[in-house]
C-alpha cells in the first residue's frame, strides 16, 4: 500500500506544483507527461494517416505541426528549469547578502556593549547615551532587515496583509530621522525635513510605511559619497500626501533606472561605495505602496543624486 501511495503521489502534479509555488504549466513533471502523451498520440496519428493516404505531403505537414508543438513544449520545460536554477542562484546570493547585512549591526552592537562593560566607570553621561543611541539604531536596522525577510516571504506566497490605520506621516518620519541620526552624523550628512503646510493624516500600515521611509533614508545615507544633506519633503496633494527623499549621492544611470524596483536588483554604480544593499527594499516598497492605494517612483541624475517619492491616500473625511 505504501508503494502504491508513493506512485499515486508521484502523479499528483497539482500537489507538487503547490510545494514549489509554481503554476501547473510551469511544473516540469506535468510538462514531461504532456510531452510524452503528445509523442505517443503523434506516432499513432502519423501511422494511421500514412496507412490511409497516399499523398506524402499530408503526412509531412502533420509531422511538421507535431514537431513544432514538441519544440514549444520543450522550450517551456527548458524555461521552467532555467527559472528553478535562477531561483536557486538568487536564493544563495540572497542568503549571503542577508548574512552580511545582519552581521554588520550585530558587530556594532557587540562593540558598543563591550565598550560599556569595560569602561562603565570612565564614560560620562553623554558618551553612555551616545552608545545606547547607537545600539538602538543598529537594533532597529536588524528589525528592519527581519521585517523585510518576513514581507518578501509573504509576498512570494501571496499572503501579505496590511494592517491599515490613520496616522501622521510627519511623526513617522521624525521617528526614522531620530533612529538614523548617528548614521547621518558619521557620514557628515544633515537630514532636513520640509513641509510647507499642515499635512493631513494618511491611511496605511504605519509600521510598513515607517520601514519604507527607513529604507529610503538609509539608502540616501549609504549612497552619499560626500558631505551634504538629505531632504525629506512632505506635500499635500488632492486626496494624497506625497513624501520625497532627496540625496546628493552617486545617482542612478538611465540604463539601470528601469530595473530599480525589481527584486534582487543592485545598481552597479553603487557597489564600489557600499556593499550592504539587499536588493529587496525597493521591490517590497513598491508592492506595499501599490497595495496601500498610492504610487512610488524616482528621478535621478548620475553623479548628482536621486529623489525617491511615494504617495499615500489621506484619511477620508466623514
Amino acid at each position: 500500500m505504501e508503494a502504491l501511495k508513493k506512485i499515486a503521489d508521484s502523479f499528483n502534479f497539482a500537489k507538487q506544483c503547490r510545494e514549489y509555488n509554481i503554476s501547473l504549466w510551469q511544473c516540469p513533471q506535468f510538462l514531461f507527461l504532456i510531452m510524452g502523451i503528445i509523442i505517443i498520440f503523434s506516432i499513432i496519428a502519423i501511422n494511421i494517416v500514412a496507412s490511409r493516404y497516399i499523398n506524402p505531403s499530408i503526412v509531412a505537414l502533420i509531422v511538421i505541426i507535431i514537431t513544432a508543438i514538441l519544440l514549444i513544449i520543450s522550450y517551456i520545460i527548458t524555461g521552467s528549469f532555467e527559472r528553478i536554477a535562477r531561483s536557486a542562484k538568487e536564493k544563495s546570493e540572497f542568503i549571503s547578502i542577508m548574512s552580511h547585512r545582519l552581521r554588520a549591526p550585530l558587530s556594532v552592537i557587540k562593540w558598543q556593549l563591550n565598550l560599556l562593560l569595560s569602561k562603565k566607570l570612565e564614560l560620562n553621561k553623554e558618551e553612555t547615551g551616545q552608545s545606547f543611541l547607537e545600539i538602538q539604531g543598529q537594533n532597529e536596522k536588524m528589525i528592519w532587515i527581519v521585517n523585510n525577510l518576513l514581507d518578501i516571504n509573504l509576498i512570494e506566497d501571496n499572503k501579505l496583509i496590511l494592517y491599515t490605520s490613520a496616522f501622521s506621516l510627519r511623526e513617522a518620519i521624525d521617528e526614522v530621522v531620530a533612529l538614523q541620526s548617528n548614521s547621518s552624523k558619521e557620514a557628515g550628512l544633515d537630514i532636513v525635513i520640509e513641509s510647507s503646510e499642515e499635512i493631513p493624516d494618511v491611511f496605511a500600515d504605519r509600521m510598513k510605511i515607517k520601514n519604507i521611509i527607513f529604507h529610503l533614508v538609509d539608502n540616501a545615507i549609504r549612497y552619499s559619497v560626500k558631505k551634504g544633506k538629505i531632504t525629506i519633503t512632505l506635500e499635500n496633494l488632492p486626496k494624497f500626501v506625497r513624501c520625497l527623499v532627496a540625496d546628493e549621492g552617486v545617482g542612478i544611470s538611465q540604463k539601470e533606472a528601469k530595473n530599480i524596483f525589481k527584486k534582487f536588483f543592485r545598481s552597479q554604480a553603487t557597489l564600489p561605495y557600499q556593499t550592504e544593499g539587499t536588493g529587496i527594499g525597493l521591490y517590497i516598497a513598491k508592492i506595499i505602496i501599490k497595495k496601500s492605494g498610492g504610487e512610488i517612483g524616482f528621478s535621478s541624475i548620475e553623479g548628482k543624486g536621486s529623489t525617491f517619492w511615494f504617495t499615500l491616500p489621506v484619511v477620508k473625511k466623514i
